[in-house]
């Protein structure tokens, strides 16, 4: 047996069933972040036995990766498992990236970078063309918040509002230069924009 595994065997109870909130966490939130509060345990155990959760996942042909910078452990599963996006949520996920990047160095909350929720508008606006009406642009914020990438701080609908740029996102776009990032949006923006054409102004975007 995988040495790493004989390590289960020998934790506590208690341990095991840190270990099994930790598997849960990674398997349906797809990251551990370090700076969120209903996280922090989880990511302590899981940097403390980073070892035996790699060797649990192993075995499903799964995977899992951590950055001690940025205080992120992710689960990476296999091709079939990948999460598909729509063309609209790609490059909204585009913009964040290209948002995170420009935040660094600037005054933070807890330790995260900050944007308010018109920022992300008004980019959209000049890299992609793209203006979203409030009800598909809050499906888009409700969206990532489900994927752990973003955090709206106040009310949804609230262009004021500040969203929290997790250090998830580098995760989901790493090794991208800023250069390469616009001109992704740009492409995947003149695709959804043909796509689109006859699309209804309620349910999709303005451009």
């Amino acid at each position: 047996m995988d040495e790493r595994l004989l390590r289960y065997q020998k934790l506590s109870e208690t341990d095991r069933e840190q270990f099994r909130i930790v598997l849960n966490i990674l398997l349906t939130e797809n990251f551990i972040l370090r700076s969120l509060e209903s996280h922090s345990r989880a990511y302590r155990f899981a940097a403390a036995n980073f070892e035996i959760v790699e060797a649990y996942l192993d075995l499903a042909g799964w995977g899992v990766r951590r950055d001690e910078n940025l205080g992120v452990i992710s689960f990476t599963g296999p091709p079939a498992a990948r999460l598909q996006l729509r063309k609209d949520e790609s490059i909204f996920l585009l913009v964040i990236r290209l948002l995170y990047e420009e935040k660094a160095g600037e005054l933070v909350i807890h330790g995260e970078r900050t944007v308010r929720q018109q920022e992300i508008q008004d980019r959209l606006r000049s890299v992609a063309d793209i203006s979203y009406r409030k009800t598909p642009f809050v499906a888009l914020l409700r969206r990532f918040q489900a994927l752990r990438l973003i955090q709206v701080v106040g009310a949804e609908e609230d262009p004021e509002a500040t969203v929290i740029l997790y250090p998830s996102i580098p995760f989901v776009l790493d090794g991208a230069s800023l250069k390469e990032i616009i001109e992704r949006i740009a492409s995947y923006a003149a695709g959804a924009s043909e796509d689109d054409d006859n699309e209804d102004d309620e349910d999709g975007a303005d451009r």
